[in-house]
């Protein structure tokens, strides 16, 4: 008996693992869903009808996972904003170069999923003001804790001599961020860089090569 135990505990922990990435397959469908929905039909086609359609699954699916459709808009969200990331830094990285490679994740993400970039965009625009109080505090900490990790790529580079200690770190994080963001969607939005891939990567890399010039400690 003692030795089939263990046996069962492991089945049991599997039974979990595998129904969480069962519900995360599920929450992953309505995302991509959503994103889908937004590059090709705009805010008008935002409901919960056309997505469970382009989802593949039930209206009672949907709301097994969450309760609105502007609950499923902010996950959608935060999934795209938490794979903005580059590999994790080496320890003999500067915290310039952390702080580059997140800027970098911002560019890999115009670059290789603009439909995400574009979605991001509509979220700020359409979304991010109407956010529910129930969803607007858990949203909100979430963008707290993703300002903080680059702060801290950028503090660390001030610290090791990489990063110019003369400038404010809160605001130079957001600026670079924004500024970079910002360049991203006006290619991917604009008649004359949306469809030149080449045009639009040259643009960000030079984007991010005037970054590195005013960061670089003199």
């Amino acid at each position: 008996m003692a030795a089939g135990a263990p046996k069962d505990v492991v089945a049991a922990g599997s039974d979990v693992e595998n129904l969480e990435a069962f519900r995360e397959r599920q929450r992953v469908a309505v995302a991509d869903a959503l994103i889908e929905l937004v590059c090709t039909s705009g805010f008008a086609a935002v409901n919960v009808s056309d997505l469970v359609r382009v989802a593949g699954m039930s209206r009672k699916t949907f709301y097994k996972y969450f309760p609105s459709i502007e609950a499923a808009l902010v996950h959608t969200q935060k999934m795209i904003l938490a794979g903005v990331r580059t590999e994790p830094a080496l320890r003999h990285e500067s915290g310039l170069s952390r702080f580059l490679g997140q800027l970098r994740g911002i560019a890999d993400l115009a670059l290789d999923h603009p439909e995400r970039m574009i979605f991001l965009g509509f979220f700020d625009f359409a979304v991010k003001g109407n956010i529910q109080a129930a969803d607007r505090e858990t949203y909100e900490a979430f963008t707290v804790h993703l300002a903080e990790e680059s702060v801290s790529a950028f503090t660390q580079g001030q610290q090791d001599g990489s990063i110019d200690p003369g400038l404010p770190a809160l605001e130079t994080t957001l600026a670079s961020t924004n500024a970079v963001f910002g360049l991203a969607q006006r290619c991917l939005n604009s008649l004359v860089t949306r469809d030149d891939v080449a045009l639009t990567a040259r643009l960000i890399a030079a984007e991010l090569d005037a970054w590195e010039a005013v960061l670089t400690a003199k």
